[in-house]
């Protein structure tokens, strides 16, 4: 996938977030080796939003898995890093996107995406 198809595509999941009421604080953030996709507020809950983009309706939807120790490990380093959230409940979701064609994407928003169930 080219970078004008990722950016166009990241640009899309970040509108999906915002209609549903996210509120975005970070954008592409990165400490180290940790990066997250999203950091944003959903009432309450600070939530740390992974990507998944595929570009061939071929093969589906792009792998949804997350790395548990990975997302943690990103949590940690951006709290340990940022004031005021000692009284912050975390969570983590994945959203992946199929880019059908220039104009048109299938979105799946995974919520709390580490949780058991």
């Amino acid at each position: 996938m080219n970078k004008a198809t990722k950016t166009k595509a990241m640009a899309g999941i970040r509108k999906f977030l915002e209609m549903r009421g996210f509120e975005i604080v970070e954008d592409g953030w990165k400490s180290g080796k940790n990066s997250v996709d999203f950091i944003a507020r959903d009432e309450d809950d600070l939530v740390f939003v992974n990507c998944n983009i595929l570009g061939d309706a071929g093969d589906g939807f792009p792998e949804d898995k997350p790395d548990r120790a990975a997302c943690e490990k990103a949590a940690a380093a951006y709290l340990a890093q940022t004031d005021g959230l000692e009284q912050t409940m975390i969570r983590f979701d994945i959203v992946s996107m199929l880019v059908l064609s220039n104009d048109r994407a299938m979105v799946r928003h995974y919520r709390n995406a580490l949780s058991a169930a």
